[in-house]
C-alpha cells in the first residue's frame, strides 16, 4: 500500500482534476458559482510548487508511518504540526482520485456522457431533429426551399451525493493504520457504485428493460416470440429490428445499427459463445425429398458487437428478469453518417468529474490562541472529511436500443 501511495501521489500535476478546498459549508443547488470559484482557487494553490513539495513530504511521511512498527508515534508527532492535517487531506484527495480512475464503469461505452451546471432542471435539449430530409429538385433561378431543425426536450434528473466520515483522535494515534490507508479505496468505490447504479437505472427497472423506454409502441422491445432468451437467432432478430428503425421526423432510415451487446453477469459466458462462435449448425425439421441447404456461418459474429457486462442489471431488476435481460445499443458517439445515436445520457457536474474531498476546519484553539496541536479536531475529538459527487442523466432516443427481458415466456 505504501509504494502504491507514493507512486500515485508523487504525480503532483494531474491534468483536468479539481481538488477540494480544506473546508466545507452549504453545497446546495444554488451555489455553483461559489463552488467553481472554490475549485479554481484550490487548483491555483495546488499548482504552487511549494505546496506540491509539502504534499509529497506528507505522502512520504504517511508511507513511513504505514511501514514502521512505531508508526503511531510518527503520525502523532506529525499531527502536532499545524499544516500537516491539511496536507494529509490532500493526500487522501489524490488517493481517492487515483482509485476513482482505476475502474471505468461499463455504461460509459454505450451512453452519451457530458457535463451540466444546474441540478434543478428537469429536461435537457440534447438532440436536434430534422434538417436531413431528402433534398428537393430546384429549378432554374430557384427558389430554394428553406428547412430547419427542431430541438427535443428529454427528461433529465440530477442530484448531489456524498457522505461524511470521521477519524477519531484515538484511531489516528493507534498502531493500526489500515483504516487510514483503506479510506481512499472505500470512497472511490462508493462514488463509482453510485454512478453505476444511477446509470443502470436509466435503462433497467425492477422487472428488466425499463418500461417507460422499451415498449411495443417504440418498436424497441422484443416480445414475439415469447420474450426471447439470448441466442444467435434472437440477436439476429434484434439486429434486424434496429436496422429497420426510421427517423420519426423525416421517415428516413436512421442509418445506424447496434454496436454493443449489454448483458448481466449471468449471461456473460452465453454472450461470449454467441459472439465468438464462427460457425453454426442448423438441424432441418421433418423430412423432404430434396433436403434444403443450410447456412453454416454465424452472422452475429460479423456484426462487430462489443460485449459489455453490467453487474448492476440484476441489482436494479431485483423483482424479475435480472439475470435474463439483454440489450443492444447503438454507438452514442459516431455513426455511418456522422454523429451517433445515444439511448441514454450520463452527465457530471462541471468541475467535479471526480469526487470532491473536503475537510472540516478545527473547532478549537489553545488558550494562547494557537491552533489545536492535535490537529483540526471537531467537538467529538475527530477529524472529519466529506466526500461530494454530483451527476445526473436521462433517457434519449428510443431508436438507439433494443431489449428483451429474456424470460422466454
Amino acid at each position: 500500500m505504501g509504494n502504491e501511495l507514493v507512486t500515485e501521489l508523487q504525480k503532483l500535476e494531474v491534468s483536468g482534476v479539481q481538488f477540494g478546498e480544506p473546508s466545507y459549508g452549504d453545497l446546495n443547488e444554488s451555489t455553483f458559482s461559489e463552488l467553481e470559484q472554490m475549485l479554481t482557487a484550490s487548483e491555483r494553490r495546488r499548482n504552487n510548487k511549494q505546496y506540491q513539495k509539502k504534499v509529497a513530504e506528507a505522502a512520504r511521511l504517511i508511507e513511513k508511518a504505514v511501514k514502521h512498527p512505531h508508526g503511531h508515534v510518527i503520525l502523532r508527532e506529525a499531527l502536532r504540526v499545524a499544516d500537516f492535517p491539511t496536507y494529509f487531506g490532500d493526500v487522501l484527495d489524490r488517493m481517492v482520485l487515483a482509485r476513482f480512475s482505476e475502474w471505468v464503469p461499463p455504461f460509459q461505452a454505450f451512453m452519451k456522457t457530458g457535463t451540466f451546471r444546474d441540478l434543478t432542471r428537469t429536461s435537457r435539449k440534447t438532440q436536434f431533429r430534422g434538417g436531413n430530409e431528402t433534398l428537393l429538385q430546384v429549378g432554374e433561378f430557384g427558389p430554394y426551399p428553406e428547412r430547419g431543425t427542431s430541438s427535443t426536450d428529454y427528461s433529465w434528473k440530477g442530484a448531489k451525493y456524498g457522505a461524511d466520515f470521521r477519524i477519531s483522535w484515538e484511531t489516528m494515534l493507534a498502531d493500526d493504520l489500515g483504516a487510514l490507508t483503506d479510506l481512499p479505496g472505500v470512497l472511490a468505490s462508493a462514488a463509482r457504485i453510485a454512478e453505476a447504479r444511477f446509470a443502470t437505472g436509466l435503462y433497467v427497472d425492477a422487472n428488466g428493460p425499463h418500461a417507460s423506454f422499451f415498449t411495443t409502441g417504440n418498436t424497441n422491445l422484443l416480445q414475439s416470440p415469447n420474450n426471447p432468451v439470448l441466442t444467435i437467432t434472437s440477436i439476429e432478430q434484434a439486429y434486424t429490428l434496429m436496422r429497420k428503425m426510421k427517423d420519426p421526423v423525416t421517415g428516413n432510415p436512421i442509418m445506424n445499427g447496434p454496436a454493443f451487446l449489454v448483458v448481466p453477469p449471468a449471461l456473460e459466458v452465453t454472450a461470449m459463445k454467441v459472439l465468438g462462435t464462427p460457425n453454426v449448425f442448423y438441424t432441418p425439421m421433418g423430412s423432404t425429398a430434396t433436403p434444403a441447404p443450410q447456412p453454416t456461418i454465424n452472422a452475429v459474429a460479423s456484426f462487430g458487437l462489443t460485449l459489455v457486462v453490467d453487474p448492476f442489471i440484476p441489482i436494479i431488476a431485483a423483482s424479475a428478469n435480472g439475470d435474463t435481460s439483454w440489450f443492444l445499443f447503438a454507438n452514442p458517439n459516431s455513426g455511418p453518417l456522422g454523429p451517433g445515436l445515444g439511448a441514454m445520457e450520463f452527465d457530471r457536474l462541471v468541475g467535479m468529474t471526480a469526487p470532491l474531498l473536503l475537510q472540516r476546519r478545527s473547532q478549537f484553539t489553545t488558550i494562547g490562541g494557537g491552533t489545536d496541536p492535535r490537529g483540526p479536531l471537531d467537538d467529538l475529538d475527530s477529524m472529519t472529511y466529506r466526500v461530494v459527487h454530483a451527476f445526473g442523466g436521462g433517457q434519449l432516443i428510443t431508436q438507439a436500443a433494443v431489449a428483451s427481458n429474456g424470460s422466454g415466456t
